[in-house]
């Protein structure tokens, strides 16, 4: 009996103080806890028509990015993607797989050179290995917020990489 006063005393005073995470089976998601290793500005790419869209222009991915740290900005057309890209300040795109290559043309002759992170929708393996085989990294959708997190910190390590390369 003395233990559970003990106990119903400390959870208290941790609520008074606001910490709920030492509460018992109070947790934090991973993507609250994941803090980016190489934060980014990102520019969502996502014409409606593809079918990759809906899954990158999720909002709770939007919020799940930007609890991780990223910068988000959303563009739904080739003109605002220009604009995105002429800042000069974007360091990746998230996009449909269709639209990656012309994107990938379109980032290396701006002046930040952002890294293109191309977005699967259900692919088959053949289409999966072949999208392997042109980039650095994918994301596959429907997936997990945690799994673009990782794709997106792989692909920002990388470029992070050839960067540190090309000043040297």
């Amino acid at each position: 009996m003395m233990v559970l006063t003990v106990v119903g005393q400390d959870a208290r005073s941790v609520e008074a103080c606001e910490d709920k995470f030492l509460l018992v089976g109070r947790g934090t998601r991973f993507q609250r806890a994941y803090a980016a290793i190489h934060p980014a500005s990102i520019v969502v790419y996502a014409q409606p028509q593809r079918r990759a869209a809906k899954a990158i222009r999720d909002p709770r991915l939007q919020a799940d990015l930007k609890l991780a740290g990223h910068r988000v900005l959303v563009a739904e057309d080739e003109t605002a993607l220009g604009r995105a890209l002429d800042s000069g300040s974007v360091d990746l795109v998230l996009t449909d797989v269709a639209d990656a290559e012309r994107v990938v043309k379109r980032a290396e002759s701006s002046l930040a050179r952002p890294a293109v992170l191309p977005v699967m929708h259900e692919p088959t393996k053949e289409e999966a290995k072949e999208v392997e085989a042109r980039y650095t990294g994918h994301v596959t959708s429907p997936d997990r917020a945690g799994r673009y997190l990782m794709a997106i910190d792989d692909a920002m390590k990388v470029r992070a990489g050839q960067k540190k390369k090309a000043t040297s």
